[in-house]
């Protein structure tokens, strides 16, 4: 009698164990299909988009002495003269310098025209989305504009940025801003 107990004992234990595998299975597909169900970018922690997206550093970068940073509602392209023409939140900005092309044969100034409008195309798109910016900032700020003529020029220039293909894109500058042009409420954000 001795010799069944430890055989029916090993049976009943044997017996629970493979009872109780497909319900664990079962649990641990359930537990797996919710971890699917959870894209990858939502369980890790992404910080909040900045306002100004890829040109987020760059425009910091140009503010540091003050100026304002406000939102391009239109680009209109002049095809025939290479120009832009930039409209902002508080109106106007203006005609942008002429793009001139480069090149020593015909088919090279050809390819150089069709990368100005490209770039110019993928501006129109990026301001009519929402992702360019016309930023006024100080002339020291900007070692591009830097003017050791002797000029009276305004303290304040201008860039406009904008964000397509993943990067920021320089798209023009202004020389020099005339503080006394300016819609009064964008004059006042300068000194802010």
């Amino acid at each position: 009698m001795n010799a069944p107990f430890p055989i029916v004992l090993a049976a009943a234990l044997l017996s629970a164990a493979i009872a109780t595998m497909p319900a664990d299975a079962a649990s641990r597909k359930k537990n797996t299909r919710a971890l699917a169900a959870v894209p990858p970018a939502a369980s890790a922690a992404q910080p909040p988009a900045d306002r100004f997206l890829t040109c987020d550093v760059r425009v910091r970068d140009y503010l540091r002495e003050g100026g304002a940073a406000i939102r391009v509602t239109k680009i209109e392209v002049d095809d025939a003269r290479l120009q832009l023409n930039i409209h902002h939140e508080y109106g106007e900005a203006g005609k942008s310098s002429r793009k001139y092309l480069r090149g020593d044969t015909e088919e090279e100034m050809r390819k150089n025209l069709r990368g100005i409008l490209d770039e110019f195309a993928a501006a129109a798109k990026a301001a009519a989305a929402g992702r360019a910016w016309y930023v006024i900032a100080a002339r020291k700020v900007m070692p591009e504009f830097r003017d050791s003529s002797g000029e009276t020029t305004s303290p304040w220039t201008a860039i406009v940025l904008a964000d397509f293909d993943g990067k920021c894109r320089p798209i023009t500058f202004y020389q020099s801003v005339d503080r006394n042009k300016l819609n009064p409420e964008l004059s006042q954000k300068l000194d802010e």
